[in-house]
This record gives structure tokens, C-alpha cells and sequence, in this order.
């Protein structure tokens, strides 16, 4: 015999209050209606009964599915699973987020936005987008733009300033007297990976007219970058290389192992930088260098920027938010050789 199915008002009377309060409290809507005491039994309730949404009979009510959609070009790094979270922490339980990732090394695609369209989601949130793929598709729901500098221009976004952070560790590198720079980039070509480059190559150019950056790509992965690292670095110690820029923290735990392994003495022959600031970052040996990006407070504010669209379009900021970074400055960094600036710590 079927069980039957558990209703707000079995859930109601299991907390003692009125079915209203429970469609509000377990939508998120609570707010100036109900504190956390009464919160909290409903939750507790819901959960002894095991009660769960009929989100198809909400839809058909509201006209809502009580799905938001996020497009990235990958979850299994730690900046993209970061951001997820940060999402998941400003949506969950009202929303359910749905995540299509497009192919490895690729940006987000046409193809990529237009699945979640016909599911007829509440909203989208988009990162790292390449053209105005979202605009030319006209979609019927808010969308956000995350870490996409200079797209979308429409559009509510949310960048981070890696220009800023780029600029400030380059003037750290060349401070400590490196003129010449290997930069292992992400083999993703996002218009946000080429603004940091830029901005990095720029800021380390005014130091010098001696300045000289040579560029090499792989994927976001440890063994990948260990790969380019070992091969690449007879050319780059010959060409006078003393300090390596990558791309990703995971890059640079990579390009770590290559260079111990290679007997290349790190910071005393060639110093070495990442960008995410990854918890490994500060345990790794050397500790290592970085540029720390909000990657979870990418998510939650994109989040919330949703929530306001989704509200009503005059509630969203008109101008891109722009979340700082910062420089983490550890031992994986020092003076160049032959220089006599003590290496910082």
C-alpha cells in the first residue's frame, strides 16, 4: 500500500503553526514573518515527516519552477567547485541549482545556455562567457555574468579585480629584481586569463626595458603543468628565467614538483607564483606565492544579484560588481640571483 504524501499541513500541525507560515518559512520567504525559534520547528518538523516540496504544483501556481540554472567551463577545479558553493549557499533549499558544464578546455557555448533555457528555469547564472552568446539567444529569465570583464554588457555582473592583483604581483617580482618571467597560463583563452596576463606583462614592463615574459599554456591540472614545467625549463633557463607565473594554484603545485625533481632550487634559482589561494598553498613546501580570489564570494554575490532580477530588473546594480583580490606573499618567492634583496617571508 502506498505511503501518503506528507502535506504542509501535516507539517503545520506537527509544529504548531499555520500552513502559511510553513509555505513561507520552507520557501525562504519568512522574512519580518517569522523568527528563528519558529524556523527552526518547521525545518524540524518538515524533516520528522519527511515532507519535500511539490515543486510541479508550485510551478503551475506561480509560473515558477524553483530551478536556477549555472553554466561554467568546469566544477571538478577548486575555484569552479568554489564558486558552487557560494551559489549553493545563497539559493538552497527555495532553489534548486542545476549545473551544466561544457566541455573540458572549452567557454561556455550556445548550446551550453540554451539546454537549461528549455527547462524553463527561474534564472541563470553564467561564468566566464566569451561573447554575447546570451544576449543573441533573448532569453524569457535573468542571468547573471560572473568573472567575464568587458561581456554582457547588458547584462548584471559580477567580475574580480585581477588586473589589480595581476599589477601588484607583478611590481613584487620585479621589486625583488626579476626581469625575466615565464607566465604558465590556462589553456582555457578567457578574455578574463588574458586581461591578468596583460596587466601582469604591462605592470612588469615598466620596470624595465630588460623585461621579457615568455608564455606557455596547459590545463588546470597538477601532472599537466609538472609536464609543461619539466619540458619547458632548459629553454626558459637558457633564455635567463627566474620567475614562474601560473595561472592556477594547481598549476603551480606542479610546476613545484617539476622543479624539485629537476634540482632547481626554489626561491634561490627561480621564484614561483599561483593565483587562487588554495588551502594546500600555505602546507606546500615552499609555501607558495598567490594571488587569493574570492571565489565563494564570487558565487554568493552572483547569487544574490539573481535574486534581485529575478524580483524585478530596476533591483540590480547597472554598473558590473567588481570583488577585490589580493597578493599572499610566501616563501615560494625571493630575490632574484644575483641580486642582494633579502627574500621576504
Amino acid at each position: 500500500m502506498a505511503r501518503r504524501r506528507v502535506t504542509g499541513a501535516d507539517v503545520a500541525a506537527e509544529a504548531g503553526v499555520s500552513v502559511s507560515i510553513v509555505s513561507l518559512v520552507l520557501n525562504g520567504k519568512d522574512s519580518g514573518r517569522a523568527n528563528q525559534a519558529t524556523r527552526d520547528r518547521v525545518h524540524a518538523a518538515a524533516q520528522r515527516l519527511g515532507y519535500r516540496i511539490d515543486r510541479r504544483g508550485r510551478s503551475l501556481a506561480t509560473g515558477r519552477t524553483g530551478i536556477v540554472g549555472y553554466v561554467a567551463p568546469d566544477v571538478a577545479t577548486p575555484f569552479f567547485s568554489s564558486v558552487q558553493m557560494g551559489l549553493l549557499s545563497e539559493l538552497s533549499p527555495e532553489y534548486q541549482v542545476l549545473t551544466v558544464v561544457t566541455a573540458l578546455g572549452q567557454t561556455v557555448s550556445q548550446e551550453s545556455v540554451r539546454r537549461l533555457l528549455d527547462l524553463g528555469v527561474d534564472g541563470l547564472i553564467i561564468s566566464t562567457v566569451e561573447s554575447d552568446l546570451v544576449t543573441s539567444l533573448n532569453p524569457s529569465c535573468p542571468v547573471v555574468i560572473l568573472d567575464s570583464p568587458g561581456r554582457q554588457k547588458d547584462l548584471p555582473r559580477v567580475n574580480l579585480d585581477v588586473g589589480g592583483s595581476a599589477r601588484e604581483l607583478a611590481r613584487h617580482l620585479t621589486g625583488l629584481g626579476h626581469r625575466r618571467f615565464a607566465y604558465l597560463d590556462i589553456d582555457t583563452r578567457t578574455r578574463t586569463l588574458e586581461a591578468r596576463r596583460r596587466a601582469f606583462t604591462d605592470e612588469a614592463r615598466k620596470a624595465s626595458e630588460q623585461v621579457g615574459v615568455v608564455v606557455a599554456r596547459s590545463p588546470i591540472d597538477v601532472t599537466a603543468a609538472y609536464d609543461s614545467v619539466a619540458g619547458n625549463w632548459p629553454s626558459w633557463r637558457d633564455s635567463g628565467v627566474t620567475a614562474l607565473v601560473c595561472g592556477s594554484d594547481l598549476q603551480a603545485f606542479g610546476a613545484l614538483a617539476a622543479l624539485r625533481d629537476l634540482g632547481v632550487g626554489v626561491p634561490e634559482e627561480v621564484s614561483v607564483a599561483g593565483a587562487d589561494d588554495q588551502p594546500m598553498s600555505r602546507i606546500v613546501q615552499p609555501s607558495l606565492t598567490t594571488v587569493k580570489l574570492p571565489s565563494f564570494e564570487l558565487g554568493s554575490l552572483g547569487a544574490r544579484e539573481l535574486r534581485k532580477a529575478m524580483d524585478g530588473p530596476d533591483a540590480v546594480a547597472r554598473r558590473p560588481l567588481v570583488l577585490p583580490t589580493r597578493l599572499e606573499i610566501r616563501e615560494s618567492t625571493g630575490s632574484a640571483p644575483g641580486t642582494r634583496r633579502p627574500s621576504p617571508r
